[in-house]
């Protein structure tokens, strides 16, 4: 297993959904306990021995600063009132040429399904949820193993699951992932994936890990916030 294993946390975005109930960072939501989002993932990567953690942030960087302190890498992205995460994550592509694991960073996830991902040897890996398919979400459809299509634009009928946020890609997958990141430079508003669209429209394989029914939550929204407080407090989840 790699020993320096190293995880890319997108924590640029201003959470425009959610300003009217918070004016931080949507990663330092703590659901009225002493650990936010984001410190809860990087106590998870660093248990599990993740060497090199860089957090790319924009809005508001410094309270993220405050909160994190020299527990990581950060990378500022200056741009990111006018753009979406794949402008991030292109925005240090001079580190994407090695394995890495990419993180939201408004994600709250299961440990699990981190050792899960840690075992796959695949170039192109995404975690999926295949039992439910959601609005607001990017949706999947899949063959086999692979993705067949990723993106907001699949319906939620036709969808197979949803991609939750989690992916690992491995040293050659970087490189090729880069480099249709850079292809897709021009597109400011989209995500990540559509480069991971852009692989599969051109018959490269993309893998998934289905989290088989493991919990994760993405708080994009005041709904989300509550509902995953009220599993916290409920204890059907274990949040810290």
């Amino acid at each position: 297993m790699n020993k320096s294993k190293t995880a890319v946390i997108l924590a640029a975005g201003m959470g425009s959904r959610l300003k009217d109930f918070t004016n931080k960072p949507k990663c330092l939501i703590n659901f009225g306990t002493n650990t936010s989002i984001i410190e809860r993932t990087c106590n998870i990567l660093k248990k599990n021995k993740f060497k090199k953690i860089i957090v790319v942030t924009g809005f508001k960087q410094k309270e993220i600063k405050n909160k994190l302190k020299k527990k990581v890498l950060y990378r500022y992205f200056k741009n990111y009132r006018k753009t979406n995460n794949l402008q991030t994550l292109l925005s240090i592509k001079k580190e994407l040429n090695k394995e890495f694991y990419c993180f939201f960073a408004d994600l709250v996830f299961h440990e699990k399904i981190l050792k899960k991902l840690e075992k796959r040897q695949d170039n192109f890996c995404m975690v999926v949820d295949r039992s439910k398919s959601l609005k607001d979400t990017m949706r999947i459809k899949v063959r086999g193993n692979n993705l067949q299509d990723i993106g907001g634009h699949i319906s939620p009928i036709s969808a197979d699951g949803n991609f939750i946020g989690i992916a690992k890609f491995s040293k050659n997958g970087a490189i090729l992932l880069k480099k249709y990141l850079i292809s897709e430079k021009k597109n400011i508003k989209d995500y990540y994936t559509k480069a991971i669209q852009k692989l599969i429209k051109d018959k490269i394989k993309v893998n998934y890990l289905d989290n088989k029914r493991l919990f994760w939550n993405e708080i994009d929204t005041k709904k989300d916030y509550k509902k995953f407080k009220k599993m916290i407090v409920t204890r059907k989840i274990k949040y810290v």
